[in-house]
């Protein structure tokens, strides 16, 4: 079986093998694993790279939204403020509203008590003008005799000018409506 013929083609059958063999990884090799191991080498930095993008613009939305967030405080700080600044001016103006009603009020008092003041002085004129056309009346019945109604009032107010008991009664009087 193992002739040495047989042997000899076993032989140059396995080194044309070996050689086609070879061949064949050399060929290859150059042809397609140098290519394949180039594209895969880019592919690689490719990925890399878009990871260290990322990495990058990931970074940077975090800041972004640190700043965002930082801003929207900033912000609500800034809504609690206006709002706290609106309540006070707000009591403000409503305490000069009420300062304006109370002014406003003490005013028409004022002018109230003006009023009641000059109408009692007029009721009082009118009054003893009464007073003085009563007692006219009365006297000139009593005495019998007319006198003309001027001067009897002019007497009557004499009477009570003269009279310092009916001046104090008066001003007493006025005294205590003023107070």
């Amino acid at each position: 079986m193992f002739t040495p013929e047989a042997l000899a083609g076993y032989v140059s059958d396995a080194i044309l093998t070996i050689i086609n063999l070879l061949l064949a990884y050399f060929v290859l090799r150059w042809l397609l694993f140098k290519p394949l191991l180039k594209m895969l080498n880019k592919r690689r930095e490719l990925v890399a790279n878009q990871l260290q993008t990322a990495g990058d613009k990931m970074a940077e939305a975090e800041k972004q939204l640190s700043e965002a967030n930082s801003r929207l405080n900033a912000s609500n700080h800034e809504a609690a403020d206006i709002v706290a600044s609106a309540r006070v001016m707000a009591e403000q103006q409503s305490e000069e509203t009420i300062a304006a009603a109370r002014s406003e009020a003490a005013h028409i008092m004022s002018r109230t008590d003006e009023e009641m003041r000059r109408m009692k002085l007029a009721i009082m004129q009118q009054s003893r003008d009464e007073v003085a056309d009563l007692s006219v009346a009365i006297a000139s019945k009593v005495i019998g005799k007319a006198m003309d109604p001027e001067r009897q009032r002019d007497l009557v107010r004499q009477l009570i000018h003269d009279e310092p008991s009916l001046q104090n009664q008066d001003e007493t009087k006025d005294g205590v409506e003023h107070a």
